[in-house]
Formats: structure tokens, sequence, C-alpha cells
């Protein structure tokens, strides 16, 4: 009986025993904080995790081990961490022979099973997470549009007052376009007209622009000094004087016209920024890229008799000018 009794103490600690073991193994396998062992050479288990509970962690990581199982081959340790921060969650999962780790960022906890799979193919291949993209794989983050800058669309009116330094003549005009406004600077496109209300024979100006540039603002107030330039296509005419032989003048006579490109540099004050409509006062020039060319004037003389052969009496030289248009004005943005 001394025997039986012994032999039966045995086999209940022997069985307590091996039960320690398997306790203990199951532990290692699933323990939030160890390395599990999945098979031989494999390792992989959840180091750390951050604002994410045990339950969602612990099941994150066996679905993670699971994808980098298939994916790799050979002895391999991988290690596993969550970190919460706010409703993002940050995936980070390091190999330890050869080095690697791969870190991303999902929106929701339940975006886990797509990111394992890229994780892991990441990771076992060598390759940049980015590249693992697939149409049927994208995790949220990566298909929210991009943000932007603010900016505004905005109407342009405006009136101007043209000067012509060296040639001596005024003109009245007007502006309507376009404006694309940001903190810093602005985008306008700009039609102009101006024409002169001068009595024949004084000096006379006229143009048309359409134009597109930009502007720099020099601070973010609500009143801000600017500068900016652009590029445009000018007609420009100017003329002064009455025509050769009417009524026995010998004054110069000029008149041309110019039709091409021309860039302007432009410096101003913008006020009620911080408001939908705003106020800009504005200097701006416009810089042909040729001069004015009035053409050579013949002059015929008939003599006593209009039958006679016409003969060329005078002959007024072609002229050329440079005329800069100069354009004082305010406009009004809405």
């Amino acid at each position: 009986m001394r025997r039986q009794s012994t032999v039966r103490g045995w086999w209940r600690r022997s069985r307590a025993w091996l039960a320690g073991i398997a306790v203990a193994a199951g532990v290692t396998l699933v323990s939030p904080t160890g390395v599990a062992e999945a098979d031989e050479g494999f390792r992989c288990g959840l180091k750390e995790s951050q604002g994410v509970s045990e339950a969602d962690a612990r099941t994150a990581a066996g679905l993670i081990c699971e994808h980098l199982r298939a994916a790799s081959s050979g002895r391999v340790l991988f290690e596993i961490s969550l970190a919460a921060l706010g409703k993002t969650l940050f995936v980070t999962v390091t190999r330890q022979e050869p080095p690697a780790s791969e870190t991303v960022r999902i929106d929701t906890i339940e975006e886990i099973p797509v990111a394992a799979e890229r994780l892991a193919e990441a990771l076992v291949h060598g390759q940049p997470f980015v590249s693992t993209q697939r149409v049927d794989n994208l995790l949220e983050g990566e298909t929210r549009p991009a943000l932007s800058k603010k900016g505004s669309l905005k109407f342009l009116v405006g009136v101007a007052d043209v000067e012509s330094p060296g040639h001596g003549a005024r003109a009245a005009g007007f502006t309507v376009g376009v404006l694309y406004a940001a903190p810093r600077f602005a985008l306008p496109a700009e039609m102009r007209f101006a024409w002169d209300d001068a009595t024949y024979p004084e000096p006379g100006l006229s143009l048309f622009s359409i134009s597109v540039g930009g502007r720099a603002y020099l601070s973010k107030r609500d009143v801000s000094p600017f500068v900016g330039g652009g590029l445009g296509i000018l007609r420009l005419h100017a003329h002064e004087g009455e025509y050769p032989g009417y009524a026995g003048t010998e004054t110069d006579y000029f008149d041309a016209e110019r039709f091409g490109v021309a860039p302007y540099l432009e410096a101003g004050v913008e006020m009620l920024r911080l408001h939908r409509g705003r106020v800009a006062l504005h200097v701006r020039t416009d810089l042909p890229t040729g001069s004015l060319k009035s053409m050579e004037i013949p002059v015929y003389s008939y003599g006593d008799s209009w039958d006679r052969e016409p003969v060329v009496e005078t002959v007024y030289p072609a002229q050329t000018r440079y005329v800069l248009p100069v354009s004082i004005g305010v406009t009004v943005a809405f």
C-alpha cells in the first residue's frame, strides 16, 4: 500500500510539473509582452503596446505574425510595437537579423489586416512600404485628399490715369479681370483699356492690353504693400501734331501704332485684406519691346494747274519714339 501511495504521489507531482510546462509554453506563445515562437527558427511577438486594449493588441500582433511567417523563411526574429495617438495607430515591425524596421500609420485598428500583409511584404522583400500599394490594399490615409493652402478667386475692376513720359499725352482707362489671392501672393489676370480726349493736334495716346502676372505681399496685415510684374500683349497708339501740308502747317507730325508682347512692373498698397472685398492703389509701367515708328510722309505740289504731274515738294522723314505708358490707378477685388 505504501508503495502504491508513493507511485500515486509521484504521478500527481509529474502531472503538475507537466501542466506547469504547458502553461508556461502557452504564456510564451500568447504573452502580450513576450516573444512567441511559432515554429523552428521563426519568432514573432508583441514587444509593447501603448493606448491599445490587450485583446486588440494580441489580435493585431497575431495577424501581423501570421503574414510575416507566410512571407519569410529561415531563422528570423520579429518584434511588434503598437502606439495609439488619439484615433490614429502607429504600427512598428522590427526585424533583428538583418536589422530592418518599418512603421506605418493607420486611421483605425480595423485596418490591421490590410497593413499586416503589406508590412510583411515590405520587410521580408526589402521594399519601401509605399511600393506595396495595390488597387485593393490601400489604407484610408493614402486615399485622403492632401491639404492645401487656402486661396480665393475674386473679380477685379478698376480705373486708372495713364501718363506717357517723353510723349506728353494723357489717357483715362479702366480694368476688368480676375485675381487669385493668397496670404503671401496674388495672381492677377487683367484686360485694360485706355484712350485720350486730347484736342487735335495735341499729343494723344490709347492702349489695350491683356496680361497675367503675380504680386508679392510684404506682410500679412490688413494693409500691405506689394510689388509685382508679369507679361502681356499690348496695343499702343500715339499721335501728335497736324498732318503735313494741311493748312500750310510745318509742325512735326507723328502717328504710329504697335502691337506686341510687353512685360510690366507694378508696386502699390492693398487695403482691407482681412475682408471679402479689397482695394489696391498701384502704379504700373508697361515696357514695350519696341519703339513706335511713324511712316515717311511725302508732300506733293501741283503748281498752278491740277493737270500737271504732281511734284514732291517736301518729305517728312519717318520718326521713332519709345512711348512708355505709366498707369496710376485704383482697383477693387471682390
